[in-house]
């Protein structure tokens, strides 16, 4: 294709997927607006405009924003992290603990755990996040690595469903722009969706570009060959790897076939050209989506929020809570019952009765009626009986009750307290779970693109489970002493390699430890000093370590006594002393 027909097929699919999202996109505009009352999001602009012509308020008490944080809090504190386990017999644990440990790094230096719980609070609250993987080069180096990047605005990604195309759109000034790229001109990408119309709205003169990714169907041949030392494997033909130049080599060809593969091109483009270009080294587009409720019904996509269904009740609250705050405003202002003659000389006095607070009132007795100020007017029952029918269908759409958010609750019994957290929990469980499956993508993703990128002999940087770094030598040639054969050391190229789909989160795995060793050593005391280290292992604390370490020799001395010429003093009392 020239570059003036895929800059055709571009705008020919960005407007058509700006045009298939724009409800999805036009809802959680609106509940993002609402979910954190910006722009007074929670009143209806008609409604609202028309109150304050009348100088009538526009009360609001947002009851759903600590529904929103609780959920997204959730997600923070459990962290999520995948397991990589081989598929295939060349894959080996050794080799899935380095790729594992090598993700865990790639996520650190990334501060994923800001951007999964960001997109996840955006899925809450608005349907939809996401974030993206890159790969750039080390400092001072050719060699590539690759880090998770967040996207902090998500109406700036238009991503197909089907996964064979993507946008990211991004404003730059139009300074940066021209010093970035000097012989192109600045004309903004065409089309627009909604969510982008305030980017960089303090700078007056702006470029709007996009990156475009676009998967590619291509075939390709491949051979089944058997090198010198009779080892079997596929090698992918090409001009330059040929049948003659394997059959030169020592290899035998046992049987080939023709396959179908896809490759994603990358683009940036502005309106009338393509900026820069090239591969992108994975099978997949590198845009992850977290995404909040997920419905289809009769054929339409809906991206739904956790707040959604608790609009109504909610506008439903601030309804009559500034219903009863008139109410109640207006008693001060209770109108007096008088008689024309009797205030007539005191008219200014009288006035400013409702304005000021004078100590008395003075009126003319000739008249037969004393002034009277009427009842002020009362906080109806009703009033009351809907606020807290409101407040209550609030909870109710949401599935989340006093005890899942910390309030007071009728429940006493910890039991019952807990019963009724894992109902709340249960009721919104599916947006963590839909951020822990984006998570298992990514792993994957990434599984996909390290062989790839990491793909030279050097020393990387590896992160266990509990935070220590360590250097291991990765793609290295190495020479065995007894066979004098070369081998290549943690070749990552080898073996197939996935995520285990059952992803349990680190912090709450250590405390179930802690929990289940604390639970053992009260049932059976017996096995307290032998399980001891074992409980200050797993404690989250600087010190933990260390007292693991006492307590292990404590225990070694209790078993074998003190040292040889000592007179048993420092002895602990083990079984058998007692």
């Amino acid at each position: 294709m020239t570059n003036d027909e895929i800059l055709e097929l571009a705008r020919e699919r960005f407007h058509m997927i700006v045009t298939a999202d724009d409800e999805i996109r036009a809802a959680a505009l609106e509940d993002l607006k609402f979910a954190y009352n910006v722009e007074e999001g929670q009143w209806d602009q008609d409604t609202r405009r028309q109150r304050e012509l009348d100088g009538r308020p526009c009360l609001t008490a947002n009851l759903l924003r600590k529904f929103l944080a609780q959920v997204a809090n959730e997600e923070r504190e459990n962290r999520t992290a995948g397991k990589v386990r081989p598929v295939d017999d060349k894959g080996d644990l050794a080799t899935a603990t380095i790729l594992q440990d090598l993700i865990r790094q790639i996520e650190y230096l990334s501060d994923a755990e800001t951007i999964y719980a960001t997109a996840g609070e955006q899925a809450a609250a608005g349907g939809f996040g996401y974030w993206r993987i890159v790969n750039q080069y080390c400092d001072d180096s050719f060699d590539q690595e690759l880090r998770l990047q967040g996207i902090e605005n998500p109406f700036s990604v238009y991503l197909d469903p089907r996964g064979m195309y993507a946008f990211i759109t991004d404003w730059l000034p139009e300074s940066e722009f021209t010093a970035q790229f000097p012989n192109a001109q600045p004309v903004d990408f065409e089309w627009q969706g909604r969510g982008e119309d305030w980017t960089l709205w303090y700078e007056v003169k702006k470029v709007r570009i996009a990156e475009y990714f676009q998967k590619e169907r291509v075939t390709k041949t491949i051979a089944q060959c058997e090198d010198p030392s009779g080892q079997i494997g596929i090698v992918e033909l090409t001009k330059d790897v040929t049948h003659d130049v394997l059959a030169a080599q020592g290899f035998r060809i046992l049987k080939t076939r023709v396959v179908e593969t896809d490759t994603i091109r990358w683009y940036k483009m502005a309106g009338h050209q393509i900026l820069e270009e090239r591969d992108w080294p994975g099978r997949e587009i590198p845009i992850v989506e977290a995404v909040g409720d997920r419905v289809n019904v009769n054929g339409k996509v809906y991206k739904r929020s956790l707040i959604r269904d608790g609009k109504d009740p909610q506008r439903a609250f601030n309804y009559w809570w500034t219903t009863a705050t008139e109410t109640v405003a207006l008693a001060p202002k209770a109108p007096y019952i008088v008689q024309a003659q009797s205030i007539a000389k005191y008219e200014d006095e009288w006035r400013q009765a409702n304005t000021k607070n004078l100590p008395y009132l003075r009126y003319d007795p000739t008249g037969n009626v004393i002034p009277k100020r009427e009842a002020p007017p009362q906080v109806s029952t009703g009033h009351q009986a809907m606020l807290t029918m409101s407040a209550a269908l609030v909870k109710d759409t949401l599935g989340m009750y006093e005890s899942a958010i910390g309030e007071q609750a009728y429940e006493r019994s910890a039991r019952a307290i807990f019963a009724r957290q894992t109902r709340a929990k249960i009721g919104t469980y599916h947006f963590p779970d839909n951020l822990r499956r984006a998570v298992i993508q990514t792993v994957r993703l990434l599984i996909d693109l390290i062989p790839k990128i990491y793909d030279t002999a050097r020393i990387v940087r590896l992160r266990n489970e509990k935070g220590e770094d360590r250097m291991e030598r990765i793609n290295y040639a190495v020479t065995v002493p007894e066979t004098g054969e070369t081998t290549i050391l943690n070749d990552l190229t080898l073996g197939k390699y996935d995520v285990v789909a059952d992803v349990r989160t680190y912090s709450t795995r250590r405390q179930e430890n802690v929990d289940l060793l604390t639970e053992s050593m009260q049932y059976a005391p017996m096995l307290a000093p032998g399980l001891a280290p074992l409980l200050f292992e797993q404690v989250d604390n600087e010190l933990a370590p260390k007292v693991a370490e006492v307590a292990k020799e404590m225990l070694a001395l209790a078993r074998t006594g003190p040292p040889a010429g000592g007179n048993g003093a420092s002895r602990l009392p083990g079984p058998a002393a007692r």
